[in-house]
């Protein structure tokens, strides 16, 4: 009967608020949560225990929804929000609860070894009688089993953290002080932690994407979507605030318009870090790289060299629905910053600023921001939200705004801020999102504008191909290595000295310690020549209409040739192995240059290779360390990478012999 449950007869005045908090602590269960929720409408009564029922309410989740939505409705919204933003900072705690699927294994494991326990003991109980106390009792082992069984019920993180954003959503429109800020700016705080520990799960995101659109408010109708998908959750309605009480500490003093501009930068920070999270977030893998902006760019605009009958990434981003729905995420987060007037030009100035953004790392309630200034942007976020704007255009050709960008000193300024230093060997290792979308930004600015006006200072542009270089080295998917390659090769080529793109490769030859990556140079190298020939040759007829090249004249190779030839009698089996890469480059670039009528003699390839002795030398190297198992002193036994060295020969001594083709037939 209802006049004989606890929390109805223990109800104030019978009892004192503290003392009916107790009464609820001991007695709440998910049976009793539609009685509760009658009670809860009592805003009085709300407004005094309400921040105290939310950790209470947690464990019961999905089932105490609703109450949890009374409590945001009803109760004190200072109060709570604080409540509710301890709470969050606990989420932020690792392997503080299980979460969905975690540790089921483990559970059942002993839930199994409690039921033979069990039975041992009702087969043993009577033959020790005598020592009973000191066994378990059945009463105790099906106790012990049902507090596992609850562990296993209590709601995964995710949902908990979910429930306590929707009650955000509540309760800040509730809260009316002269800066409210100040909670905002609290809340925001504690919510990226929580979401950083809860990446790997979509619902997460989108709760988060549904709380910034109730803090934005409706400024446009809803788009539909480029594409339908199942993945993409439905968002709830609006909370409807007229169901709410009022604030019953607030005021009806207005807010100021600085304390707008500071509750809207505060949301466009959160955004930001959002957006970064979510991108960091996504997988990297040979076939997909996060977004792939720069391979779809690629594709976009020179479709010629798209492989017939081989899906690109772009058929795969549309038809594949966990693809398409990153794109349809990001468009829904772009949506966002549009509606908080975070436009691409506020992005770029954040990129570019050469002030280090205010610390991010202090305690919630420690220095909170008193002007607009003083919040942040993540740089990663932003630029990840201008890389899709431009791509919202060069990719779905939707109108955007999208700022004037330059390589320099625009591109060049961006690179060199979220990259590491070139000298550290933790280049190329950041966040696959962040290089791909570094890799976009740059060819679409070359695409589009053109290398445009060139630094004074050479060094600038050399540190920016050497950022780029190295990315195409380092980075360990082959995706963004091809894409980091070709767009060096862009920027390198459109310099207009000739003089400053051999001094870059020259360097790349004679200082870089990456095979793979001295073989780009001599590729740049053959690319080099077959402009300057070209060149040369179109303008023969006048030749004062155009300066020679030094890539059209002996200089060229005079320069490099020291650096292109490496004494390969010094070197051990693992040594030669590992400048396979480099060897097969130069006798292409050999083989090519032989293949050209009168090429060699106008570069003056006689008088740098002597291509009898270096070809006998590679012949003997691959003779000598072929016969030590395909090189790498052993490399067979370890990791199965024998093979890989034979063939790697095998490729060498077959570009060998085409090379003493040519060769015996120019003497001829």
């Amino acid at each position: 009967m209802a006049e004989d449950n606890p929390l109805l007869k223990a109800l104030p005045p019978e009892l004192d608020y503290i003392s009916y908090l107790t009464v609820l602590e001991y007695n709440l269960t998910a049976e009793q949560l539609p009685v509760l929720h009658g009670i809860l409408q009592d805003t009085t009564l709300t407004a005094n225990i309400g921040w105290d029922l939310v950790h209470l309410l947690l464990p019961l989740l999905p089932e105490s929804q609703t109450c949890l939505q009374d409590v945001a409705r009803l109760g004190n919204p200072r109060e709570v929000v604080l409540k509710v933003t301890e709470l969050l900072e606990s989420l932020a705690i690792p392997n503080e609860l299980p979460e969905d699927g975690e540790d089921q294994e483990e559970l059942a494991e002993k839930l199994s070894e409690l039921e033979v326990h069990e039975e041992d003991i009702n087969r043993d109980q009577k033959e020790q009688s005598a020592v009973g106390d000191s066994i378990p009792s059945q009463d105790a082992v099906s106790r012990e089993a049902t507090e596992q069984n609850d562990r296993s019920s209590i709601p995964s993180k995710v949902m908990q953290f979910s429930a306590l954003v929707d009650m955000l959503a509540i309760l800040h429109p509730r809260i009316k002080t002269k800066h409210p800020s100040r909670f905002l700016s609290t809340s925001l705080q504690a919510v990226l932690p929580a979401y950083a520990t809860l990446l790997k799960h979509d619902d997460t995101t989108e709760t988060l994407l549904t709380l910034i659109k109730t803090f934005a408010g409706t400024k446009r109708p809803k788009l539909p979507p480029r594409k339908s998908s199942t993945q993409i959750l439905t968002q709830p309605q609006a909370h409807n605030t007229s169901l709410s009480a009022p604030d019953p500490e607030g005021n009806d003093e207005p807010v100021t318009p600085e304390e707008e501009a500071l509750q809207r930068k505060l949301l466009q920070s959160f955004l930001t870090f959002v957006v970064e999270g979510y991108m960091s977030s996504l997988p990297a893998d040979d076939d997909v790289v996060a977004m792939s902006w720069s391979s779809r760019l690629r594709e976009r605009l020179h479709s010629e060299k798209n492989i017939p009958g081989r899906r690109t990434l772009c058929e795969a981003f549309e038809h594949d629905e966990i693809l398409h729905h990153r794109d349809s995420v990001i468009g829904r987060m772009l949506a966002l910053a549009r509606d908080l007037n975070l436009s691409p030009s506020d992005l770029l100035q954040t990129l570019t600023s050469q002030e280090e953004p205010p610390s991010t790392n202090d305690e919630p309630n420690d220095d909170l921001p008193s002007s607009a200034s003083d919040v942040p942007h993540s740089r990663p976020g932003c630029l990840y939200l201008l890389c899709a704007t431009i791509a919202s255009t060069t990719l779905f050709h939707a109108p955007s705004s999208i700022p004037t960008l330059n390589a320099f000193p625009t591109y060049s300024s961006i690179l060199s801020t979220l990259l590491s230093d070139p000298s550290s060997p933790s280049i190329g290792t950041e966040s696959p999102s962040t290089i791909d979308a570094l890799l976009f930004l740059g060819t679409h600015i070359l695409e589009t504008e053109g290398l445009g006006e060139q630094p004074e200072d050479d060094r600038v542009f050399t540190d920016t191909l050497r950022l780029l270089s190295l990315l195409s080295a380092n980075t360990p998917f082959a995706l963004l290595r091809y894409s980091a390659h070709t767009l060096t090769s862009q920027l390198l080529h459109a310099h207009p000295d000739d003089h400053v793109r051999l001094s870059f490769i020259k360097d790349t030859l004679e200082h870089c310690p990456y095979e793979n990556l001295k073989a780009s140079a001599v590729g740049w190298l053959k690319e080099e020549i077959i402009s300057a020939n070209t060149n040369t040759n179109n303008n023969k007829n006048n030749p004062a209409d155009e300066k020679i090249s030094v890539f059209a004249t002996p200089t060229a190779l005079e320069s490099l040739g020291p650096h292109l030839i490496l004494p390969t009698g010094q070197l051990s089996a693992e040594q030669f192995t590992a400048n396979i890469p480099f060897f097969m480059a130069v006798l292409n670039f050999y083989y090519f240059v032989l293949c050209v009528p009168g090429l060699a003699e106008r570069v003056g390839l006689d008088g740098v290779i002597d291509g009898e002795g270096w070809v006998s030398d590679l012949e003997r190297g691959v003779g000598e360390f072929g016969g030590e198992g395909g090189g790498g002193g052993g490399r067979g036994e370890e990791g199965g990478q024998g093979g890989q060295g034979v063939d790697e020969l095998g490729l060498l001594e077959g570009v060998i012999a085409m090379c003493r083709e040519k060769m015996e037939e120019r003497r001829l």
